[in-house]
């Protein structure tokens, strides 16, 4: 009689589960698209509804616009040079068989598929037992989702596989930028950022493709053929003791405020060695910072975000075209935005990169005031990996320019503009 009376519950418990999880799903779809999409409503319970992490609600409730007196005529020079650059292609409302209607449906697909995966309202706890449970029975599991081509490596990150491909495309793209650069006097590097897996697949479950490395391998190749000048930072991170494992956040795709800063060294390094850049040591050496630690926003997993601020002398202005803003003063007060860093106020929305005062922004600029050893500008362009790099070569530098990333029409537009001494390209093919 019990075992029947729990087959007959067992289903609807399940049921009800089920019920409440797409509950739950509509609910968080009806809070982003409507109560702030349409309406507005900047409430953090609305955010909280809608389960808006990743900053997603830093970029959506912008606080009040801070312009820096003393950098008030050069971010208008730099609004404008925004202004006027040329833009990326993007979607039109013509484009495809569907035009506008398609686009908006795939976007309401995108955040089904969101909802319904990693933000479904169980999804960490279930995964949290089925990694114990897998533990327990020694089971070597590789779990994929979105067809196959995201898994689960043995380190237990979150990771999407990356086939073979043809790196002439992008070489071709590269060398032609070296070319831009050269010819409006600049200086060229190419410098290769490391990926979660490493070279030999040793994290890799069986199976599974990352061909990320040897795709970077070819890519490097097909520079050193084509004369662009480069630096490999795999290598020059393990020849430091460097480990991928520890290297990049559990909770978060990039690599550790900590590989940016260490990574920011052997860019000066290198440039000192091959460039005849002149970057005092100290700079760079850890002794000479002080190091803050911080919550991420996820309960479940243990983890800390490390920001290394200087303990000598700074004086920065900062100024970001994209929005607007400019900051002025010491390193930890320009460069960084250390409200973000109170996990009281932002433990919903905390990631490992949102004290960084970039943030995606399309033209930004480190000006620094002190003097340093290296009057020069550097163009920086590349994604938000290099945001916790750039602000460290900015302390001996006397301006540093970013761009997030660049298509070859912008990359001549932005030498012309802002007439750099040196353009550096730093990616992950």
């Amino acid at each position: 009689m019990k075992r029947k009376k729990l087959y007959l519950i067992l289903p609807l418990i399940i049921l009800g589960v089920c019920v409440v999880g797409m509950g739950a799903i509509g609910l968080r779809i009806v809070a982003k698209k409507f109560l702030i999409g349409k309406l507005g409503i900047e409430h953090r319970i609305v955010y909280e509804l809608a389960d808006y992490n990743w900053g997603d609600r830093l970029e959506h409730r912008v606080p009040e616009v801070t312009r820096e007196p003393k950098a008030e005529a050069r971010l208008k020079e730099l609004e404008q040079i925004l202004a006027d650059a040329p833009k990326r292609e993007t979607p039109t409302e013509t484009e495809g068989e569907g035009g506008f209607l398609s686009l908006g449906f795939q976007r309401w697909k995108e955040d089904m598929t969101k909802y319904c995966n990693d933000k479904f309202l169980f999804y960490t706890p279930m995964r949290q037992m089925g990694q114990r449970m897998d533990q327990w029975m020694n089971w070597k599991l590789a779990y994929a989702r979105e067809e196959g081509d995201t898994y689960r490596l043995h380190t237990g990150f979150d990771y999407r596989a990356v086939g073979q491909r043809s790196m002439e495309k992008r070489a071709e793209e590269l060398a032609e930028q070296d070319r831009i650069a050269k010819e409006g006097g600049a200086e060229f590097l190419y410098v290769q950022y490391p990926y979660r897996v490493d070279e030999e697949g040793s994290q890799v479950p069986w199976g599974a493709m990352a061909e990320e490395n040897g795709n970077a391998d070819q890519l490097l190749s097909l520079l050193e053929e084509a004369d662009v000048d480069t630096l490999d930072l795999r290598e020059k991170l393990r020849g430091s003791g460097w480990d991928v494992d520890t290297g990049f956040y559990e909770t978060d795709g990039h690599w550790t405020t900590r590989s940016g800063f260490l990574s920011a060294g052997i860019l000066a390094e290198h440039l000192n060695q091959s460039y005849g850049y002149t970057y005092e040591p100290a700079y760079f050496d850890l002794a000479h910072y002080g190091v803050e630690a911080y919550s991420v926003n996820n309960p479940m997993v243990e983890e800390e975000v490390e920001l290394f601020l200087p303990k000598f002398d700074t004086d920065f202005l900062v100024m970001d075209a994209y929005r607007g803003e400019s900051f002025g003063g010491s390193f930890r007060d320009a460069c960084f935005d250390m409200t973000k860093a109170d996990t009281k106020e932002y433990s919903s929305v905390l990631t490992a990169y949102s004290t960084s005062r970039i943030r995606n922004s399309n033209l930004f600029e480190y000006k620094n005031q002190k003097k340093t050893n290296n009057q020069r500008r550097i163009l920086v362009c590349s994604d938000s990996f290099s945001w916790h790099l750039v602000p460290y070569l900015a302390v001996d530098t006397d301006v540093v320019d970013y761009v997030y990333k660049v298509t070859t029409e912008q990359m001549h537009y932005y030498v012309e503009q802002l007439q750099p001494d040196l353009v550096l390209v730093l990616d992950r093919p």
